[in-house]
């Protein structure tokens, strides 16, 4: 679906700081209410430093929820829940293989994701 937005009135905002005619009009592909909803789920999953410590874990590779409760000296209950939201949020795929489930990144847009993030952020703290 695309819609073309329209330049706003300057008379309704005195305050836009700038011409109407200064801008050209913008060609926009709005995304589904439904992916926007899940975009900002997916987000809030990745919003608490434990959650992100544990997907950059999984960056190097598949591991059972006691491996990374041990790795991280954390309960093995705490880390479960966690990696339980991260995969509702379809981040991570999960495979039980006897008593133990392996997690790991779901696909390459998360791997991307994660590894931009933590870029992004290395490279905005050394300016």
């Amino acid at each position: 679906m695309e819609y073309i937005t329209e330049m706003m009135d300057v008379s309704e905002n005195e305050d836009l700081g700038c011409a109407q005619e200064s801008h050209e009009t913008h060609v926009h592909s709005p995304r589904s209410e439904r992916t926007l909803t899940d975009g900002a789920r997916l987000f809030q999953a990745l919003g608490s430093p434990e959650r992100l410590q544990l997907m950059e874990r999984l960056l190097d590779g598949e591991h059972c929820v006691s491996q990374l409760a041990l790795e991280l000296d954390e309960k093995v209950t705490t880390i479960s829940q966690r990696l339980q939201q991260l995969h509702r949020a379809r981040l991570l795929s999960k495979e039980r293989r006897g008593k133990h489930i392996y997690y790991a990144i779901a696909d390459h847009h998360v791997r991307d994701l994660l590894v931009n993030t933590f870029d992004h952020v290395e490279e905005e703290r050394l300016k």
